[in-house]
């Protein structure tokens, strides 16, 4: 029984682009090398709709084409309206193909997901094991009972199995089947690109030890922080190297830095090996030692990723975000002083944000003065602390639809809070954007900092994105000149005037 593993395609019809780049769905190529190092015999295929830009019905033949007799499909929050539709065709042509949703928005709303029409069962958390035991199950013609870490339709009700024991040992994984994967069409974004290398996203742990309440990484993890061990990652890179060329590692580990042992060993054993690499990770900054940073720059780090989230304590306080602000600007700072390029990321509309504390997120930014800076929209995704609490208090905004949940998108934000309406959230994230950008300090920064063609063109690709964030529409609502009220498009023309008649702009 053949086996296809689908990655939809999204840009295509919601047309965000966010940060740019093109990452590889490791979360399919990892479920691929488990099943195939199971099941042998069974032959799998990892179809890539989103690299390729494939329309619904081209993502359709793709699958007729296969003729699997199992079909699994990741689910992000974003892209659940698309993958809803595609459901529907594939569905409708392929009526008796059991259809399998794993990934985050599968786990966070699980039960709405298993009630689509089509939809056999949804995996819960970590996939490998659990996903595995559906297609013993489907294959033998037998029921899910007793499958741990599901959820599926039985009759007029859904059924919830027990939670999925954890693998314990990250290292007993094989590593991902990335042959099943374009490998030629994906690379990094203008953010995290740091040579002119061919690159790869890398994935080195599971799970984070801190609990921020808009977090997927609680949700889809369990609140439990695991890791591979040096050698193990290495052996990963090492593979990239002498089969796709790759010389460029993106870590997509939500704290790469949260073992200070094991970090100094994975940048000892580079060291040793004299691999010739850069990489890209992400830390904290109370997780930032000027001795250790040291090291990582030898071993080739290039840029170190910290989320800071807010300049408010306050609000940091509302996201359990456990970060001293005090400590921020000194983390940049060292992280520079070691020749390590700095991004940092912020969120904008959280529970407890006013416009107070939106400038003073703006302030901290500047005084950080980071080599690139992220502001998203603050997404309260199903199944985390955030999507609770928004919830509860009514923030959530009417009529939403799943991809107005995009952390970067041209779509005012989903929630609503007292003082802080959606559409003055979205006119905030773009304010905040353009004043960093285009701080005079920031952009003489930028321009002494160019060594490179490469730096060049990652400037003019950062350029391209902050443009198309700030980009205003016609018909989107916008703040008057008094910044007391909305802007509204008049009927008719271009014209624009504010809800309560004071001004006109």
């Amino acid at each position: 029984m053949k086996i296809l593993l689908i990655n939809p395609s999204f840009n295509r019809y919601a047309g965000i682009k966010g940060h740019g780049g093109l990452s590889a769905p490791l979360n399919l190529a990892c479920l691929a090398a488990y099943l195939r190092e199971h099941r042998p015999e069974t032959e799998i295929n990892i179809l890539d709709a989103e690299a390729f830009g494939f329309s619904y019905d081209e993502t359709l033949q793709k699958v007729i084409n296969v003729n699997p007799g199992l079909l699994g499909i990741t689910t992000t929050t974003p892209s659940f309206d698309v993958i809803t539709e595609l459901i529907g065709k594939i569905h409708g042509a392929l009526p008796l193909l059991p259809i399998v949703l794993g990934g985050p928005h599968a786990t966070g709303s699980p039960e709405e997901s298993a009630l689509i029409d089509g939809v056999t069962a949804v995996v819960r958390g970590e996939g490998e094991i659990t996903f595995l035991e559906i297609y013993d199950a489907i294959k033998e013609n037998r029921s899910l009972d007793g499958i741990a870490g599901t959820c599926y339709k039985r009759g007029n009700s859904i059924e919830f199995t027990e939670k999925r024991v954890q693998i314990k040992d990250l290292d007993s994984l094989p590593l991902p089947a990335r042959d099943l994967l374009p490998m030629h069409l994906y690379y990094s974004p203008p953010t995290k690109s740091i040579s002119e290398d061919m690159s790869a996203n890398i994935i080195s742990s599971r799970g984070c030890p801190f609990h921020c309440t808009y977090c997927l990484s609680d949700m889809m993890w369990d609140r439990k922080y695991r890791h591979r061990s040096p050698e193990n990652v290495i052996k990963e890179m090492e593979h990239l190297i002498s089969v796709y060329g790759i010389r460029e590692f993106n870590f997509n580990d939500d704290l790469f830095t949260a073992d200070k042992k094991r970090l100094i060993k994975f940048c000892e054993i580079i060291i040793e090996k004299k691999l010739n690499i850069s990489w890209v990770c992400m830390s904290r900054a109370d997780y930032i030692q000027p001795e250790v940073l040291q090291l990582m720059k030898k071993a080739g780090c290039g840029k170190v990723a910290m989320g800071l989230e807010s300049g408010s304590q306050k609000v940091l306080k509302a996201m359990n975000k456990r970060l001293d602000l005090s400590i921020s600007a000194e983390a940049v700072r060292e992280i520079k002083k070691a020749g390590i390029k700095v991004g940092l990321a912020f969120v904008i509309g959280h529970v407890g944000e006013t416009e107070d504390t939106i400038k003073e997120t703006i302030k901290l930014a500047k005084k950080c003065n980071p080599d690139t800076v992220a502001f998203f929209q603050a997404s309260p995704y199903p199944g985390t602390e955030f999507y609770r609490m928004v919830k509860e208090a009514g923030y959530l905004r009417p009529n939403l639809k799943w991809v107005d949940f995009a952390i970067v998108s041209d779509k005012i934000s989903t929630v609503n809070l007292p003082g802080l309406p959606a559409e003055k959230i979205h006119w905030w994230v773009k304010k905040a954007y353009r004043s960093f950008y285009l701080s005079p300090r920031y952009i003489f920064s930028r321009l002494k900092d160019i060594r490179s063609i490469h730096d060049i063109k990652n400037l003019f690709g950062g350029a391209e994105i902050f443009l198309k964030i700030i980009a205003r529409r016609s018909a989107r609502y916008e703040l008057c000149t008094c910044k007391q009220e909305r802007l509204q498009p008049k009927k008719r023309t271009s014209d624009r005037f504010c809800l309560s008649g004071c001004c006109f702009t």
